[in-house]
């Protein structure tokens, strides 16, 4: 392909431009010039014509014709006349005959006119004639080719010619002038020529001129511009373009200066990125081969390319790069709302936070021992390590590091549980020597019951006075497995009951009240029952010859007093407790023990004030607890009495209306007071291992229903309370 050079494509557009424009000039110079010389000769020749025609005219009104005529043939022998007539209106060449003569000698008697010699007649036939006659103007006609100028004038018929032509018409005649411009043509001719030169000359060092300034200015930095190009092109990124030039040719340069050096960068970097591809590629083989779960995020938490294949396996994902770090975790979009702002604040704190120890934030880790379920259902628990990756002072990514730890948590779940039951083994053999078995044996049958209701009614617990009997019959056996040093037993009850009580209000609607979880708290408590059963069965085996057990009053009143021992050092209270009784042997004993459990913690939480309390109502620090046991006539009567604060009737009535327990208005107290043994009432906002269920009372009222008895309370505000129990004696030794 040829190349056209731009320089000679330039310098061709300038010439044409300058020949265009030197002809455009002289052109219009000429032009101009002869426009004015053909004015010049016109005007001359119109005034030559009036100062003609006035000379001629007052020739004619002396009668001098043949003076007329010679003046006439004198114009007509100038050099530039080329032809001079003056004609009449019908065309015929004025004093050829004596017509006119005739006219003005008949027409006037004043001057006769003698006759003189005529000239030759001619008949005129131009249109400029007849244009004169028909518009009353001169007329100019110029023939280019023959360099001539035709004129026409009309003579006009004036005051003193009418005197002897009369008043007929307008115009008497028309002088003719034909003149030669041969003269005007050649001066144009050479002042044409001396321009053209003139032009040529100055165009050519125009255009000379034009070139060198158009090689310093364009052709020279082009041609620098191009060659550093062409170098670059081949491969040499060094260069620069040196031009200090502030226009638009160095701005050029500049951008091209930014342009290389930039490729220079670039390629810089692609070396770069190909060494980073190659360890990458490397780093690639080991993260697809390691049995860790490693991967790095990025400032805005999302998960980069870098991460190990075995975090697909662990978490059951085949998608990680590009996900949000919570996403991962928890499955896209499924993150509570809390779990996502712990995340999300974590993450924060190790990109942001660089004063606070790395170790005082990795106690707000929210991946510690993290239980979570995979999409399959399987349940694993993991734990992530977090390690800052830094630059220039600034943290760039988060390593993290997942470690699975389900088989050692799961295996140290079995060694802790294991431990409990062996534990509660302790506890129960212990219990059980200290005790005998009777009371045990009393036990398990009552838990039994308690949890067979619960899985025979399972379907039916959704229904209120279901769940309420299922819940306050554990809260009860929670309260005798405390009684019994049976701790697993009562943690799990204790787990068991806030499960059921969850339902009771509406923080879980819709939801199984038998869940797994509840299943799994049942599973728990009949092991626990089970192993009580082997532990009595084997203490069966051996008791031959062994010493005779205390007797059950004892039993009862040291388990009692260790009971409200441990309890009020719980609460933080002193108090002494009295066991009174003369019975022997307590009929229907397992019956009526979660009653009393009931109204002793109800008398230690609610009824006896703490110490300081007490000091400042001017009692003694050391409250007084008491229970008694005795028979009047054929009725078992129970009394449990404390000096505590008493029962304030109007919180009681209070609390009760605004549980719906109580219509408003007035109540009597006896109708107060029946409030505190309704399902759900407790005076404490709070829930606690002891109280705040609202169900003790309401247990002991539907046990002492069921052996028909019968419930008093006294109590007086400030000085204490004392809760009766009276049982018909029949239907407790029927229970036996």
């Amino acid at each position: 392909m040829r190349i056209q050079s731009i320089q000679v494509k330039i310098v061709s557009v300038i010439l044409v431009v300058l020949l265009i424009s030197i002809a455009l000039s002289i052109s219009f110079t000429i032009t101009n010039q002869k426009q004015n010389l053909l004015e010049a000769a016109q005007q001359t020749l119109a005034v030559n014509t009036q100062v003609l025609n006035y000379t001629i005219r007052n020739i004619m009104l002396s009668g001098e014709a043949p003076l007329a005529n010679q003046t006439m043939g004198d114009l007509r022998n100038m050099p530039e006349f080329l032809e001079y007539e003056i004609y009449r209106r019908d065309g015929t060449t004025a004093f050829s005959n004596f017509e006119t003569l005739d006219f003005v000698n008949s027409f006037q008697d004043r001057v006769q006119f003698a006759p003189t010699p005529r000239l030759e007649g001619d008949m005129i036939s131009k249109p400029g004639f007849n244009n004169v006659l028909t518009f009353r103007t001169p007329v100019v006609i110029l023939d280019e080719d023959a360099q001539e100028m035709e004129y026409f004038f009309p003579i006009l018929n004036y005051a003193d010619c009418r005197v002897c032509h009369g008043t007929d018409h307008f115009i008497r005649g028309i002088s003719h002038f034909r003149i030669s411009l041969a003269d005007i043509y050649e001066k144009v001719g050479t002042a044409q020529t001396m321009l053209t030169r003139f032009f040529l000359a100055v165009g050519f060092f125009i255009f000379i001129g034009i070139v060198i300034l158009l090689r310093r200015i364009i052709i020279n930095p082009v041609q620098s511009i191009g060659k550093v190009v062409s170098l670059v092109g081949a491969g040499n990124l060094e260069l620069q373009i040196e031009m200090k030039k502030q226009d638009e040719l160095g701005q050029l340069a500049e951008r091209i200066n930014r342009m290389i050096t930039g490729l220079r960068e670039r390629k810089l970097l692609e070396l770069e990125n190909t060494r980073i591809e190659a360890r990458l590629e490397e780093s690639r083989k080991y993260l697809d081969n390691i049995r860790e779960g490693l991967l790095l995020l990025n400032p805005d938490y999302t998960i980069t390319e870098e991460y190990s294949f075995y975090l697909k396996d662990l978490f059951e994902k085949e998608r990680i790069s590009g996900l949000s770090l919570t996403d991962f975790i928890y499955g896209r979009n499924k993150a509570t709302e809390e779990e996502a702002r712990d995340m999300e604040l974590f993450l924060d704190f190790l990109f942001t936070n660089k004063t606070a120890a790395l170790s005082m934030i990795m106690e707000l880790n929210p991946l510690k021992d993290k239980h979570l379920i995979l999409p399959s259902g399987k349940e694993i628990i993991v734990t992530a390590d977090f390690q800052r990756i830094s630059r220039g002072g600034e943290v760039e990514n988060i390593m993290v590091l997942f470690e699975d730890r389900t088989d050692i948590i799961r295996t140290q779940e079995e060694l802790e549980s294991e431990r409990q039951l062996r534990e509660s083994e302790l506890e129960q053999i212990a219990a059980i020597l200290k005790l005998g078995p009777k009371i045990f044996e009393d036990f398990i049958d009552s838990a039994e019951t308690v949890l067979r209701f619960i899985r025979e009614n399972r379907d039916a617990l959704p229904q209120p006075e279901v769940l309420n009997k299922a819940f306050r019959d554990i809260h009860s056996l929670k309260g005798t497995a405390r009684y019994l040093k049976f701790s697993r037993l009562e943690r799990t009850a204790h787990s068991l009951e806030n499960h059921f009580s969850a339902f009771r209000s509406t923080e879980k609607p819709g939801e199984e009240i038998l869940s797994p979880q509840a299943e799994a708290f049942l599973d728990v408590l009949e092991g626990e029952l089970d192993s009580v059963k082997k532990i009595l069965q084997r203490f069966r085996l051996f008791a031959v010859g062994s010493a005779a057990p205390l007797g059950e009053r004892e039993v009862l009143r040291d388990q009692l007093k260790e009971m409200v021992t441990d309890l009020a050092r719980e609460l933080g209270k002193a108090v002494d407790f009295t066991f009174q009784t003369d019975l022997q042997e307590i009929p229907g004993l397992a019956k009526i023990q979660p009653s009393l459990f009931h109204l002793l913690r109800n008398g230690l939480d609610h009824g006896i004030e703490g110490p300081y309390d007490r000091l400042e109502a001017g009692k003694s620090e050391e409250a007084r607890l008491r229970l008694s046991l005795r028979y009047e006539e054929e009725t078992l009567v129970i009394e449990v009495e404390d000096d505590g604060r008493g029962i304030s009737l109007e919180a009681v009535e209070e609390k009760a209306v605004g549980m719906g327990l109580l219509k408003p208005g007035k109540h009597f107290p006896s109708q107060i007071l029946n409030a505190l043994f309704k399902a759900g009432f407790s005076s404490r906002e709070e829930t606690s291992s002891v109280s705040g269920r609202g169900v003790g009372l309401d247990a002991v009222r539907d046990d002492i229903r069921t052996l028909q008895g019968q419930i008093n309370v006294k109590t007086t505000f400030g000085k204490g309370t004392t809760f009766t129990l009276t049982i018909p004696r029949k239907n407790l030794e029927d229970l036996s």
